[in-house]
């Protein structure tokens, strides 16, 4: 999506409907590791992906909110994919 955004390869209406449910998602996700049991030894690694969560969930609200900024979009592209990166080292090492 915010490939697309940043390039003005889709429509504002897309962005806030599917932001919406992407970010709802990612909220859902935390809430979920935030309320689970979890081996002390794992603690910090579920700190940080809740974390992650919650900044991927604010990038895509940002670019649900000013769906014309491209920069934003450019900026929000390099940032998912980058903690993709970091979601995938930390899926990993769980």
């Amino acid at each position: 999506m915010a490939h697309d955004l940043a390039r003005g390869r889709t429509k504002t209406t897309f962005v806030r409907v599917h932001g919406e449910e992407l970010s709802s998602q990612v909220e859902h996700e935390a809430e979920k590791l935030n309320d689970a049991p979890v081996d002390p030894a794992l603690h910090d690694r579920i700190e940080r992906a809740i974390g992650l969560a919650s900044e991927v969930g604010g990038a895509i609200d940002d670019m649900r909110v000013s769906p014309q900024d491209r920069q934003k979009a450019r900026q929000a592209e390099q940032d998912l994919n980058k903690w993709a990166d970091e979601a995938r080292k930390l899926a990993g090492s769980i």
